[in-house]
């Protein structure tokens, strides 16, 4: 009950922030990918009696890797929706030093365990701006931010014998603040984004800042330094991770 209590006031706030968004002056539409950089560091394990926690790296030897994200947003006026979208896929191949139960299954020390986390995120948000103002050819703006993350999760582990895999997926609301400041009509910008929210036990904390620069109408070049923190209690799965680094990308808007 108490989730979904959350849930459907971060529902309502949408609502009513989009409602009142058309009443507002401005409008821009966009989209923009990046390419991030992050270090993985993390550990899991099933809630069967008996099973081992381990850690990604050290246990299982799964490496960082590379991940492309991307959004789309809409601006009315001093209200922004957004939607993105962000898969991971890490994978690992080592013999392992200790015995690790997982899913009620022992995978023996010396064992040759190939692992997966295969991670999918979807994001919708809302920012509304309580300040935007114009300064000559500065501006700058400070908001609310109100967001649900649905994280679809997975980890694999097998052997020569055997497969394990377990699976955790949860809708999970936040709420937040946003704030950037522009300069030479915004052709030169600098924004931050971050969001969060903890409860019995689980966490998650998602941050987003960078910079950017516009050498062509509706073109913008950004880089930027993006962080999560998970720790999710679900489906009989307990998984904490972080991943944090920085990332290159591009925006076009209109």
């Amino acid at each position: 009950m108490r989730r979904i209590l959350m849930v459907g006031t971060v529902a309502a706030g949408f609502l009513l922030m989009a409602g009142g968004a058309f009443a507002a002056s401005g409008f821009e539409v966009g989209a923009r990918g990046a390419y991030w950089f992050p270090k993985l560091s993390g550990d899991a394990r099933t809630n069967v009696t008996g099973d081992t926690r381990f850690d990604f790296e050290d246990d299982l030897g799964v490496g960082d890797e590379n991940i492309p994200f991307g959004e789309a947003f809409l601006r009315f006026g001093n209200t922004t929706l957004r939607v993105g979208y962000t898969q991971m896929d890490f994978d690992g191949n080592k013999e392992l030093t200790r015995s690790i139960t997982f899913n009620g299954q022992t995978f023996s020390a010396t064992d040759n365990v190939i692992s997966s986390l295969d991670l999918k995120m979807l994001d919708g948000e809302v920012q509304y701006d309580f300040l935007r103002p114009d300064v000559g050819v500065a501006g700058f703006n400070i908001g609310l931010l109100l967001k649900v993350k649905y994280v679809d999760g997975k980890v694999e582990l097998r052997n020569a014998l055997r497969t394990e895999t377990k699976d955790f997926k949860a809708p999970i609301p936040m709420v937040g603040a946003a704030g950037g400041v522009g300069f030479l009509k915004d052709m030169v910008r600098v924004d931050a984004r971050a969001a969060g929210i903890a409860y019995s036990g689980n966490h998650l904390y998602d941050a987003d800042a960078y910079a950017s620069f516009a050498p062509l109408p509706f073109v913008r070049i950004q880089g930027g330094y993006r962080y999560i923190d998970l720790k999710i209690d679900r489906d009989d799965t307990l998984a904490s991770f972080k991943l944090k680094g920085p990332y290159v990308g591009a925006q076009v808007s209109f």
